[in-house]
């Protein structure tokens, strides 16, 4: 993940697109899982919002539908699965990470809400089935959270909600991690591990508007 960092010569010194950043080492991932083709970005339709443009460098948004001119990213072979419904890329994802594969959640933080009771479930799944010697570990739930309650834009009102956090931290520390990393750097080394870690529910809150960079 180190070759994807930012230079910073001094704290606070130079300015960065969080998201941004990280697109580009998830482009990396996706390449580098060419082969194994067991990694997927799920998500509404927010993965280009949430500044992750990188990752339509290496890959589409899967559609098995007619595809038109005007269309932008689509293929029947994409690692980028979109639907403007969070229930579903959830339980997408839950069905994926079930079947030994692993990926991401890609949302508003304000919207993540609607797939609580989803989030409740997978999480006592996980506590229980860790107390059960022969039921093997499987790859981490991973949520980003970007478009966050303190980037007040146009719609500040109603695209910001923190609340998910609350929820989430009343689980079992045993199978949950809450990460607010402060730059792009940080969040590139949380994403280094939570991509390999391996029974947790991971949320990953940040930031996708230029902001300063502090830590090498």
């Amino acid at each position: 993940f180190r070759a994807y960092g930012v230079a910073v010569p001094t704290p606070g010194g130079v300015q960065a697109a969080d998201t941004q950043v990280l697109g580009e080492f998830l482009k990396g991932v996706i390449e580098l899982n060419e082969k194994q083709r067991n990694f997927r970005i799920f998500g509404p339709d927010e993965t280009l919002s949430n500044r992750l443009n990188a990752v339509f460098k290496a890959t589409n948004r899967q559609f098995v539908g007619e595809i038109t001119a005007n269309d932008e990213f689509l293929a029947t072979d994409g690692r980028v699965m979109e639907m403007l419904s969070e229930h579903q890329c959830e339980g997408w994802l839950e069905g994926y990470l079930l079947t030994g594969r692993h990926g991401l959640f890609n949302c508003y933080e304000a919207f993540i809400h609607i797939i609580d009771s989803m989030f409740n479930q997978h999480a006592k799944w996980l506590k229980v089935s860790a107390e059960l010697p022969w039921r093997k570990e499987i790859a981490s739930l991973n949520y980003l959270l970007a478009s966050h309650v303190w980037q007040q834009a146009h719609n500040g009102f109603t695209h910001q909600d923190p609340g998910f956090l609350d929820l989430v931290v009343n689980k079992k520390a045993s199978i949950i991690q809450v990460y607010l990393p402060p730059d792009a750097n940080c969040f590139l080394s949380v994403w280094d591990h939570c991509l390999r870690s391996k029974h947790y529910v991971n949320v990953v809150v940040a930031g996708k508007y230029q902001a300063h960079q502090w830590r090498s």
